[in-house]
């Protein structure tokens, strides 16, 4: 019969190399901070070794209720990053849903099996009237979050970062905590929508805050993504709600709110799913959002103009990170000649997998990179 794995096993089975990630993490350091390096780094997983195959694979509502088993649902997926011998850190986080940070106002999202968490509690504007900074609390979900963290630093020491939850940036948390009443709000009642906005940013700097104290990250250091590693970043700023409002409310409301939560920690890099040009360019422009990075949309992969959107990038200072869709009948050969243009010039930190035709594995595709 088969010895039960513990958490407690997970080192020994994680086991990385270390000398390459202290590569990785020095290559990451330059490219963020816009210094020469010796390759363009990339990111890209690899395969699991047979010992850590049993490693168990919970679904999403057994890790969201059980934190051994969210601990082993993470640490599969880093032991994946760390096998790669890429350009990649691996970390874990606890994996609790965009809305983990509303628990900390005694808001709960509900939990599903093959889906994240969603929140669908909302506080009323009468409600949010009366909150005040001093109402931001650990408790709840987000209590649950930072004992994971614990936990992984229990075990692994500093061989594996546990980085931030799933943040979100200021007006994401805002339309997460009043619901669609916040597109109405800042006309109905400046002042309210003024009042949702700081208890928005006073959320993300608290709990910003809460959570490196934990996982050790000076203020404009982070881990991120199972993949990112930075010296002179703090946190990821999410702009999902962002992307689907005007020019006007981007300008005047969502950026300036980011960079007020950015400059806490000196810098944010910035992500957001689908495409809005406008909330790109502010973005980019924003001297304390140094990095960006897109969510292609199923159906509307082909919708970002990657080479126009490169130009921004390189104009403005800008870093990306992230993967990019194959053009239509591109090869995987010539997809990584067209990112390895911009990378090589520092601007584009890629994630890309093998595509198992022309690169039959992680190590080739390696081999293929480093040498153009």
């Amino acid at each position: 019969m088969p010895v039960k794995i513990t958490v407690h096993d997970l080192p020994e089975l994680f086991a990385p190399d270390l000398e390459r990630i202290q590569l990785a993490k020095e290559r990451q350091a330059r490219f963020w901070k816009g210094e020469p390096n010796d390759v363009p780094p990339i990111v890209c997983s690899g395969t699991l070794r047979p010992e850590q195959e049993a490693i168990p694979t919970p679904n999403l509502k057994e890790a969201f209720d059980d934190i051994d088993m969210m601990i082993f649902g993470q640490v599969r997926s880093a032991c994946s990053m760390a096998n790669s011998g890429s350009d990649g850190i691996p970390s874990v986080r606890g994996n609790y849903g965009t809305g983990v940070l509303l628990s900390c106002l005694g808001l709960e999202q509900e939990v599903f099996p093959d889906k994240m968490p969603w929140l669908k509690q909302q506080l009323t504007r009468e409600q949010v009237a009366k909150l005040t900074p001093d109402d931001i609390k650990i408790q709840g979900t987000f209590a649950q979050g930072l004992e994971f963290m614990h936990k992984i630093k229990d075990i692994f020491g500093d061989t594996l970062p546990a980085y931030c939850m799933d943040t979100q940036g200021p007006f994401d948390l805002a339309h997460l905590m009043i619901g669609d009443d916040l597109f109405y709000l800042f006309y109905d009642d400046a002042k309210l929508g003024e009042h949702v906005m700081n208890l928005a940013v006073e959320l993300g700097i608290k709990t910003h805050e809460w959570m490196k104290e934990i996982n050790g990250e000076a203020p404009d250091q982070f881990y991120h993504s199972n993949a990112l590693y930075a010296e002179n970043i703090g946190i990821r700023i999410c702009e999902d709600t962002s992307a689907i409002v005007g020019p006007d409310m981007i300008e005047d409301i969502c950026i300036p709110a980011s960079q007020r939560l950015a400059r806490h920690f000196g810098s944010a890099w910035v992500h957001y799913c689908g495409r809005n040009d406008h909330l790109t360019k502010a973005v980019c422009e924003a001297p304390e959002l140094i990095g960006i990075n897109f969510g292609h949309i199923p159906g509307h992969e082909q919708d970002h103009p990657f080479d126009q959107d490169m130009e921004i990038c390189r104009d403005t200072n800008t870093k990306f990170f992230g993967g990019w869709p194959n053009l239509p009948g591109e090869s995987a050969k010539d997809q990584l000649k067209r990112l390895h243009h911009w990378a090589k010039q520092g601007v584009l930190l890629p994630q890309v997998n093998p595509d198992g035709d022309e690169f039959k594995n992680h190590e080739e595709l390696l081999e293929f990179w480093y040498g153009l």
